[in-house]
């Protein structure tokens, strides 16, 4: 078939510009090994869970929200002291139009189509869409490129991943790689001290998400999420083989049996153990004090012993989990970790944030 002279300098233009649109495309591989593809640096992102966008503060740093076009509703619900300490800086926060509440099943593709993204980034588990969810395909199908990531599953392994593509997707890559520097240099400190630690030495540590909070005591995770971090440390998790996925329930039977050596209650509001943006010592320490005296796991010789501890909840879903390690680490094996300072590891990751962990984010019964 002839082609015109006017047509061809007609489409020359239309050819100048795709090839310059695939010249900035970028491409990742997340998670979930898919290869995940953005034309141009996105401008209008969709969070499937409104915590992920702790990964963003780290990135965007002097405009956490400015990309950020619809995002649930669980920060507000779920941790609510966060923010109410970011919608004080950012007061514009709470115009951004919400997917959903705090569940999977109040999010619609339709809900996040509306508001024309060019990227949305999910986690693999947790209170939003996940890598089960036809959201994602959906999406995927109208040409809306999908981002997994995952601080909750595998977090040691995963925060890495993380932030290295969404960094990349977003031109940020500087900014992720200084993190993870950091990252990577207190992760090892930890981790080379208990490398090939037999199970002898190794303390029994009880976890328990959201004690106080939950509707039965015993509230747990597996080997996943927070229940590995507590292997990576040089611990053994009690419900390490009892709970097969990454939370369950573990019967007040089960716990006393055990044993643990160690006990560790998450929270982040009342009226469990309040940890976390703007909670200062006294009210952390004391909410605490009112977990262990439940007499369901007043027994416990640790709780007993005054070695109770109480750890922000959301350290589970937050590339901010050095913190959590490092605290464990102290609390597990507090001679091998006796110059850890936690406290000044989260002065450092401070530095990379417009609005700083400022509070209590975790804490022991006895100071």
């Amino acid at each position: 078939m002839n082609i015109s002279p006017l047509r061809r300098v007609l489409a020359l233009p239309l050819l100048l510009l795709a090839l310059a649109g695939s010249a900035h495309a970028v491409e990742v591989t997340d998670v979930l090994g898919r290869k995940v593809e953005v034309p141009a640096e996105p401008k209008r992102v969709v969070l499937g869970e409104g915590r992920l966008f702790f990964a963003l503060a780290l990135l965007d740093r002097e405009a956490p929200f400015q990309r950020v076009v619809g995002w649930q509703n669980d920060m507000r619900l779920l941790d609510p002291h966060t923010y109410e300490v970011y919608a004080e800086q950012y007061p514009d926060i709470a115009k951004i139009p919400l997917i959903g509440q705090a569940s999977e099943q109040s999010v619609s593709a339709e809900q996040i189509l509306a508001l024309k993204p060019d990227l949305a980034v999910f986690s693999i588990a947790g209170e939003g869409p996940t890598q089960h969810s036809p959201v994602a395909d959906l999406l995927a199908a109208a040409g809306v490129p999908v981002l997994f990531i995952d601080f909750r599953v595998h977090p040691i392994k995963n925060t890495r991943v993380s932030l290295e593509t969404l960094g990349k997707l977003l031109g940020r890559e500087r900014e992720a790689q200084e993190y993870l520097s950091f990252y990577d240099r207190h992760l090892a400190r930890v981790t080379d001290a208990v490398a090939g630690l037999p199970d002898a030495q190794r303390p029994k540590v009880f976890l328990e998400l959201l004690a106080g909070v939950w509707q039965a005591p015993g509230h747990t995770t597996g080997k996943s999420g927070l229940g590995g971090v507590v292997e990576a440390v040089g611990g053994r998790n009690i419900a390490a083989g009892v709970v097969p996925g990454a939370i369950g329930d573990v019967s007040v039977e089960y716990v006393l049996s055990a044993d643990p050596d160690v006990y560790i209650a998450t929270g982040n509001r009342k009226p469990g153990v309040l940890l976390g943006a703007g909670v200062d010592e006294k009210t952390a320490r004391d909410s605490l004090t009112k977990i262990t005296a439940r007499p369901d796991f007043a027994p416990l010789r640790p709780i007993r012993d005054g070695q109770a501890h109480g750890l922000w909840h959301d350290f589970y879903n937050s590339p901010f989990n050095i913190l959590a390690i490092e605290s464990m680490a102290r609390w597990i094996h507090p001679e091998r970790f006796a110059d850890l300072d936690p406290q000044a590891t989260q002065a450092e990751i401070n530095r990379f944030l417009a609005v700083g962990l400022d509070g209590h984010y975790w804490i022991d019964a006895t100071p």
